[in-house]
């Protein structure tokens, strides 16, 4: 079937300029066969027959020459019991494929690969290049967590709304196209009418043929699987992950997204219910790391205080940023720290069980993670760095073995694997537990890429 796809590609591209030997090729060898001498019709026949199948055999080598088979490995990840065993499992996205992976967890520490789910969009016709940040949240209400997934296309990114099957496989329930890279995405209750809202945005780099800034697309929840028409507000250029929290304590959540090609995070103070009637008012505020190409933001109470902080991953500059919350929406000065090389996304725990906030940070370039743990109010001792698959982005903090502490599950995506390092409970962890997760593209679809590295 490949060779007969490629080579219907080569009959209906015959007259493209430049093209002449290979028109050649395939014209002139028919034609031979048909007029060449032979003793008799039969062996004339089986001749012509031969020749097309060296045809369609050529054309199949074309093909995998064209359309070499693409290598993933894990991008981001969301720990959740999709499968219903009263475990957390591990739904896996891949940066360079478009699909959707789940490991189930046996509350041991062994994620088992359970199933994939190809993602394609609704008519079928859009093949899904790549998929970027995971959202879980139960969205019809079977109390499954369902996914939402940031993707770009071959034609036009898009956002997908994904339920969960129970077995391991998704199924699309909705998409939402976006005018770039659907980097960020989120699920959460914005006005606090029990359905959960979509929240996601559009890249924007300011490159040639994109959005010279990103956008932020706020979606009311109106039943399963249903979304209003968004609220769109800029978000500052190369809009990369999307966070909510309370930043003034009034009971509502309010919208915090990375800037990744800026100097600046973005964050949005919610009016409250009111939210979907005058949300496009809302101000865009922000803070300016001292670092460089913002990748990642999260908001907690860092300082014990009782107030929201703002951390920054500054990817280029390899720093760390933390700004004290006042408790009303406005930040203090900023505390810099040194992030090791190319510092990207963030899981937050308490990993020394000292009862403050810990986090760890990956590096997208590098073998390794890096923890810091906190004295209690905001300060973090030098850095501990924990060796990881390459190329380690999507990172997750919880306990995966069921002992009690604090575990980290990174997502290697240059490696092509994920690593489980298993925490002590006083803020160090065992040497990494790291399991082959490739997948391949083939010309059937998709399959588990098993070679040893």
């Amino acid at each position: 079937m490949v060779a007969a796809r490629c080579h219907e590609r080569i009959l209906t591209s015959r007259t493209a300029p430049n093209d002449g030997i290979r028109l050649g090729f395939y014209d002139v060898i028919p034609s031979l066969l048909e007029a060449a001498p032979f003793h008799t019709a039969r062996i004339k026949q089986m001749a012509i027959r031969l020749g097309f199948a060296l045809l369609m055999f050529a054309a199949s080598v074309r093909c995998l020459a064209v359309e070499p088979s693409t290598l993933a490995g894990p991008y981001k990840l969301v720990a959740r019991d999709f499968t219903g065993n009263g475990q957390r499992d591990l739904a896996i996205g891949f940066h360079d494929l478009g699909l959707l992976s789940l490991a189930e967890g046996n509350g041991r520490g062994l994620f088992q690969h359970r199933a994939i789910t190809p993602l394609v969009s609704s008519d079928n016709k859009q093949h899904i290049k790549r998929s970027y940040n995971l959202a879980a949240g139960d969205l019809d209400g079977d109390n499954r967590p369902d996914l939402a997934v940031g993707c770009a296309g071959v034609t036009s990114h898009l956002v997908f709304v994904v339920k969960n099957q129970g077995n391991g496989s998704f199924v699309v329930k909705n998409q939402f196209a976006t005018e770039s890279d659907a980097k960020g995405v989120a699920l959460a209750d914005l006005d606090r009418d029990g359905l959960l809202d979509l929240l996601y945005t559009a890249r924007g780099t300011g490159r040639t043929g994109d959005l010279t800034t990103g956008r932020l697309h706020l979606r009311r929840g109106i039943g399963p699987w249903q979304f209003s028409e968004p609220i769109t507000l800029e978000a500052g250029i190369s809009a990369y992950y999307v966070e909510t929290a309370d930043l003034n304590g009034d009971g509502f959540l309010d919208i915090l997204v990375p800037n990744e090609l800026g100097r600046t995070a973005s964050f949005w103070i919610s009016p409250g219910r009111s939210i979907f009637k005058s949300g496009a008012r809302m101000k865009r505020r922000t803070v300016t790391p001292s670092g460089f190409r913002i990748n990642d933001v999260r908001a907690r109470d860092f300082t014990g205080d009782g107030h929201l902080d703002i951390l920054t991953a500054n990817w280029a500059t390899s720093t760390v940023s933390l700004f004290p919350g006042r408790g009303d929406g406005t930040f203090g000065t900023e505390r810099l720290m040194p992030g090791g090389k190319h510092c990207v996304f963030f899981a937050v725990a308490d990993f020394d069980a000292d009862r403050d906030l810990d986090f760890a940070v990956t590096h997208w370039t590098e073998d390794f993670a890096s923890i810091f743990l906190n004295d209690g109010t905001g300060h973090f001792a030098p850095r501990t760095d924990v060796k990881t698959g390459l190329g380690n982005y999507g990172i997750l903090a919880f306990d995966a073995n069921g002992d009690g502490h604090v575990d980290l599950v990174t997502a290697n995506y240059r490696h092509r694997s994920t690593s489980l390092l298993v925490g002590r409970g006083d803020g160090t962890f065992a040497k990494a537990i790291t399991t082959n997760r490739s997948f391949q593209s083939t010309p059937s679809g998709f399959a588990r890429d098993l070679r040893s590295r």
